[in-house]
């Protein structure tokens, strides 16, 4: 035995009950602190066929000798090599001058101190700062004592055992025959984790293996010493957070909670399905270091354990999990599924198989015989419990051949559709030209609003409203010109091209969309004018006077501007010379909503963009006429009470409230208002003046100029001749097609302009079809040739266990990724199915959520969580669960109600289905197992 020491310590002694260990100890005190390695060499004069003598000081009394604690279960790692084993320990902080390592020929023993509080805190008998520990084994095969080091760091120590003939250990510790052992020493046998060797072994020796494999596997419990037992409540330990490890602990806790699958382990089903002959498993060990887990995370007996074998194991297989790098939930627990199943394949001889065709048959025989031939070289209980079939439908462009496939998944990844906005647009059509026919139409203005992806375009928002109006346009082939108005304004004119979501992006709520009806002209082209409704007298009446602010209601207007009222005249004169001389001039006032006029050049006429122009006003002002001497204002406003023919007839079709249209449609003298020239903000352009009548000629309007903006000044001066009285109209509730388009899903829990995002929104675009890309192309065999083929998938079986990805990452290229964090709204329970499967299923279509995986942050970084609760072994919902929701955020575990279980963060759904029948395993759930850190 050689004893390798830190000089300087009480590990410079050794207790009654430690391994005998010759004196030799060695000076590490030269190198740094938690980087100490030590050569230990024995003396050969002191060693007597690999023993030593013992070292212990027996002229000391027995009371200053230190009473060493024996410690069991310590979380280490090792690493097997032909010549060397590499053994780590993880204990944080162990004290330099304490640690003693004794390396015999067949045992090791480390005893140590140490003022890790977590690693304390597991043994409360004693687990003290200042207690001695030891830990001790029987190595499986025998070292090269003088030739073995350690190495001291801060949160391990690492062994480096020299093996004294090459070979393979296959496990750390020797298997020791349970019932030879004395009854108060408790052994620790390990079973081994490494796959077998690829050689073939011969019948005997096979057989041999068997039968000490059943042995080894036949029973999984460790009962530590009474000492270190904590009493945990079940189902509440965490997992300790190995470094960015956080995305394996939440999926681990999840399949946790997955009550068949929990069963199927705790109550040892899975031994005899272990599969140590496929060599795409792990040998078995996997399945093994899963249930030591569950049998640890149901133990009630730790708030916390390190799955750090797990992840060594699946290190050793898939390198990406070998350093501490952020992973994705969702491909950790495909892999580790994958490895469940390949080392529970109850399939030993993989046979040969062919893809199945359908080749016209009916779906349900095809599917079976896809399903059958899968089942051919997969039977694991993660294909009885998570495993489904998915219906995909290819039809071929050019000859349309129909391809129907069916293919297991074990998850359902779903897209998450756009998230949708609502606009609103009122809609007027063209009512001005009573040439056309008007049979089966109706003008005015409609309401609509409408969901949609604010990353399209206006022209899809365009090609919307034409859909639902389709039928309304006075003329089939109508286009429409969109603007977005505010204060009599028009604040922009919506291109085709511009985003929608440049619609969303401003500060002003009371922003509206108006879009007008296009006539179509013989040559395509258009002048598109805005007309700003303006009048030359304000309709505000002044209730202050303009200079001394006092409250009458007798003022004065000034006669000139009429923006401004005085009380009396010496108000006028003071205000006049300090104010107002420099503003006084008139300044008409915008009022109501504005419009658009689109009109061919060529039918540009004064005579056609007055009568326009009183069209569209008087679905936003009320005008009243005065009667005069030569009644021209009458005529333009002609009564439909005029004759009792047309006071005894329905209105005319087409005519809006406040616009009854005369059979002359000629201006008058004398008209209801004046058009000019201004500028985008409604303010008159120097040395442009009114419009003038010219009869059949057309106005000198450039399309290429367009928009063109007019005013439409009412003259409502009661000083001029022939004046109207113009007042402003209300919003209008114009009929509303929204009904037409409307979001079902939208209610109080979102803002009114977004949508309410489900997952059955997400299970709808799952199920669109979709055009292969050209990278995807797909062989069409009846016209032998490649083609972006339509296609679409389905379910056709369900899983006992579904589970559901929720698409949030998104990578176009390397230059742009992003994450979606909209909240998706999913069921808790009855989430029924049926309505997305292809096919008629006997064992039910609901399922009721058990599990949520969280992730936080963005693309690049996050944090997972997972929310969880243990159903009860039946699938009847009257029956309480095991354990109810809990947040699971690494070490820490607490309960949380079923209210808090739907959030923003969701990524992984895993959902039981209502059946009659019990799954794989359904026994009963057992509480309280021994907590086992190795299979004994």
């Amino acid at each position: 035995m050689v004893t390798c020491s830190l000089k300087g310590g009480a590990g410079e002694r050794r207790p009654n009950n430690s391994v005998p260990s010759s004196s030799g100890v060695l000076d590490a005190s030269n190198h740094p602190t938690g980087q100490a390695e030590v050569m230990c060499r024995s003396d050969d004069e002191e060693k007597h066929n690999g023993t030593n003598s013992n070292s212990l000081d027996d002229s000391l009394p027995m009371e200053l000798c230190p009473t060493i604690h024996p410690v069991h279960n310590l979380k280490l790692d090792h690493h097997d090599h032909p010549e060397t084993v590499s053994v780590t320990l993880y204990v944080k902080n162990i004290a330099k001058e304490s640690l003693r390592v004794d390396f015999g020929e067949t045992c090791i023993s480390v005893t140590f101190r140490t003022s890790d509080p977590g690693f304390l805190k597991q043994y409360p008998a004693f687990g003290a700062e200042d207690d001695l520990m030891q830990w001790q084994i029987e190595t499986r095969g025998t070292i090269v004592p003088e030739k073995c080091t350690f190495r001291l760091k801060p949160t391990n120590l690492e062994l480096k055992l020299i093996k004294a003939v090459t070979s393979k250990w296959e496990s750390l510790e020797a298997t020791v025959d349970s019932s030879s052992a004395g009854p108060s020493i408790q052994k620790e046998t390990w079973i081994s984790l490494a796959p077998p060797k690829a050689a073939k072994p011969s019948p005997a020796s096979r057989k041999k293996f068997e039968e000490d494999a059943s042995q080894e596997t036949n029973s999984i419990s460790l009962s530590p010493s009474a000492d270190s037992v904590m009493s945990f409540k079940a189902g509440y330990t965490g997992l300790g957070n190995l470094g960015n490890t956080c995305y394996m602990n939440a999926v681990l806790q999840a399949l946790a909670n997955t009550t068949p699958l929990k069963n199927y382990f705790l109550d040892k089903k899975f031994q005899a399905d272990i599969n140590r002959d496929n060599p795409l498993g792990f040998g078995g060990s996997l399945a093994i270091a899963f249930a030591i887990i569950l049998r640890q995370l149901w133990s009630g007996q730790r708030d916390s354990i390190e799955p750090s074998h797990l992840k060594s194991l699946l290190a050793n297989r898939a390198s990406q999990f070998s350093g501490y790098a952020q992973h994705d939930a969702q491909e950790f627990m495909a892999f580790l599924l994958d490895g469940l199943h390949e080392d529970l394949n109850r399939v030993k001889t993989k046979p040969l198989t062919t893809p199945v065709e359908s080749n016209g048959r009916p779906d349900h025989i095809v599917a079976d015989e896809a399903w059958q031939v899968y089942k051919m070289r997969n039977d694991s209980v993660i294909d009885d419990l998570f495993q489904g079939q998915f219906k995909s439908t290819l039809v071929c462009p050019a000859c349309q051949n129909i391809s129907v496939t069916f293919d297991p998944f074990l998850y359902l990844a779903l897209p998450l559709p756009p998230s949708k906005s609502c606009f609103t647009v009122t809609v007027y059509f063209d009512g001005v030209d009573e040439s056309v026919e008007l049979t089966g139409t109706k003008r005015g203005a409609v309401k609509v609003s409408l969901w949609l992806d604010p990353s399209q375009r206006v022209q899809q928002l365009k090609e919307e409203l034409k859909r639902v109006c389709a039928g309304r346009f006075r003329h089939p082939d109508s286009e429409i010109e969109l603007v977005q108005v505010r204060d009599g304004l028009i604040r922009r004119w919506l291109v085709d091209a511009a985003p929608l979501s440049s619609l969303q992006n401003t500060n002003h709520s009371d922003a509206l969309l108006l879009a007008f009806e296009t006539a179509p002209s013989d040559n395509g082209s258009l002048v598109h004018i805005a007309v700003i409704q303006r009048v030359l007298m304000p309709l505000d009446e002044h209730t202050h006077c303009t200079a001394c602010k006092k409250e009458s209601d007798v003022l004065k207007r000034c006669m000139k501007c009429y923006s401004v009222a005085y009380c009396d005249k010496n108000c006028q004169r003071t205000h006049w010379t300090a104010v107002h001389r420099t503003m006084c001039r008139p300044k008409p006032d915008i009022i109501a909503q504005p419009f658009v006029v689109s009109l061919p050049p060529s039918s540009l006429t004064y005579q056609k963009l007055y009568r326009s122009m009183l069209y569209y006003s008087r679905f936003s002002v009320e005008v009243d006429c005065p009667p005069s001497a030569n009644n021209s204002c009458n005529q333009d406003m002609d009564s439909s009470s005029s004759s009792s023919s047309s006071s005894s007839s329905p209105q005319e079709e087409g005519q809006v409230d406040g616009l009854q249209q005369s059979k002359q449609e000629q201006p008058k003298e004398y008209p209801l208002f004046f058009i000019k020239p201004i500028d985008s903000q409604g303010q008159g352009i120097e040395k442009k003046k009114r419009l003038e009548d010219l009869g059949d000629k057309p106005l000198d309007f450039d399309a290429d100029e367009s928009p063109i903006f007019l005013s439409l000044d009412w003259r409502n001066d009661e000083r001029s001749p022939n004046h109207c009285s113009v007042t402003v109209k209300s919003p209008t509730d114009y009929e509303d097609l929204s009904q037409e388009n409307s979001d079902p899903s939208a209610d109080g829990d979102t803002s009114p302009n977004q949508r309410r995002l489900t997952l059955h929104h997400c299970l709808q675009q799952f199920m669109q079809s979709e055009v292969l890309s050209k990278e995807e192309a797909w062989y069409c065999p009846k016209c032998k040739e490649h083609r972006e083929a339509t296609k679409q998938m389905s379910v056709w079986r369900l899983p006992e266990i579904l589970t559901i990805q929720l698409k949030r990452f998104s990578f176009r290229n390397l230059m742009w990724r992003d994450k979606i964090d909209q909240k998706v709204h999913f069921p808790v329970e009855q989430l029924d199915l049926s309505p997305y499967l292809s096919s008629i299923t006997e064992h039910g279509a609901v399922y009721d959520l058990y599990a949520v995986v969280n992730h936080y942050g963005g693309i690049l970084y996050g944090h997972y969580t997972s929310f969880a609760r243990c159903p009860a072994a039946t699938s009847d919902k009257s029956q309480k669960d095991v354990v109810g929701w809990r947040c699971m955020d690494d070490r820490q575990v607490r309960d949380i109600c079923e209210e808090s279980v739907v959030t923003s963060a969701a990524y992984l759904l895993l959902y039981q289905r209502r059946r009659r029948s019990p799954g794989p395993s359904a026994s009963p759930v057992q509480l309280n197992y021994s907590d086992p850190e190795e299979i004994d």
